[in-house]
């Protein structure tokens, strides 16, 4: 049983698609949590080993460690072992993922790849007449909508996943967003799509008709998910060139055209 903890980048692709393809379960915790939600999801899906960086490999003091290099150049990731109690999961489960981190005990979601795949499926299928090959990820791979929309789904169709720190996009934390940043680097990543909170969405809306700005233009969709998003806030962000569409409408099979 694998537990990744690392910001968006490619130690985390990696991780993922070497476990995919060696049939271990991964359990990808997102960096906001704290260490007893932490503590609680190693746990709660029978965690053996986890891999982080060494930074954060200080937080499990006593687990033994080796280093492990996925690039010459890169920093070193710390592969931990730890005590564990093994926990029965359903067959076929590839992934488990935890929900939400707002309260001390987050549920956990044994998902099979089948079903991902199917869902991926789907979505490239609805947004087929986008043409979408670059998709710049702006919420944690950790989390299941960024998982599979973001990371599956383009890997299906061999697009572009643009994986950079979420601080480089303006996403700090689990609840401090600059809008600023995003604009940011989307102006210089130019992608063709973006994942984003409602929260995220309005407060971008919000700082693009302060300061007169639009978004860029190599947009063509931006996927809206985690909550419900009323009509007017997606109306006014498009009014501001931002392509907004509830996440729903393209994972239930939805046409998503600009």
């Amino acid at each position: 049983m694998l537990a990744t903890l690392f910001d968006n980048g490619i130690a985390w692709l990696v991780a993922d698609a070497g476990a995919a393809r060696a049939g271990v379960v991964h359990v990808p915790l997102p960096g906001f949590f704290t260490r007893g939600q932490l503590q609680h999801a190693l746990a709660a899906a029978g965690v053996d080993t986890l891999w982080t960086f060494p930074a954060a490999a200080a937080g499990f003091p006593g687990a033994p460690s080796e280093p492990l290099r996925f690039d010459p150049g890169a920093e070193p990731i710390s592969a931990l072992r730890l005590p564990a109690v093994p926990v029965a999961m359903p067959a076929g489960t590839a992934k488990v993922t935890f929900t939400s981190g707002t309260t001390g005990t987050p549920k956990g979601v044994c998902l099979g790849q089948a079903a991902m795949d199917r869902v991926a499926q789907a979505i490239g299928e609805a947004t087929a007449a986008l043409d979408i090959t670059r998709h710049l990820s702006v919420l944690p791979f950790a989390v299941l909508l960024e998982n599979i929309a973001g990371v599956l789904a383009p890997r299906r169709r061999q697009a572009t996943c643009i994986a950079v720190p979420l601080a480089s996009v303006g996403l700090h934390g689990s609840s401090r967003f600059d809008p600023a940043q995003l604009q940011a680097a989307v102006e210089s990543w130019q992608p063709h799509s973006l994942i984003l909170l409602p929260q995220m969405l309005r407060a971008w809306t919000m700082w693009l008709r302060a300061t007169g700005r639009r978004a860029p233009a190599s947009l063509r969709l931006v996927a809206v998910g985690g909550a419900a998003v009323g009509a007017p806030l997606l109306q006014s962000a498009r009014e501001l060139g931002i392509p907004a569409y509830e996440a729903t409408a393209c994972r239930k099979g939805r046409r998503c055209r600009r």
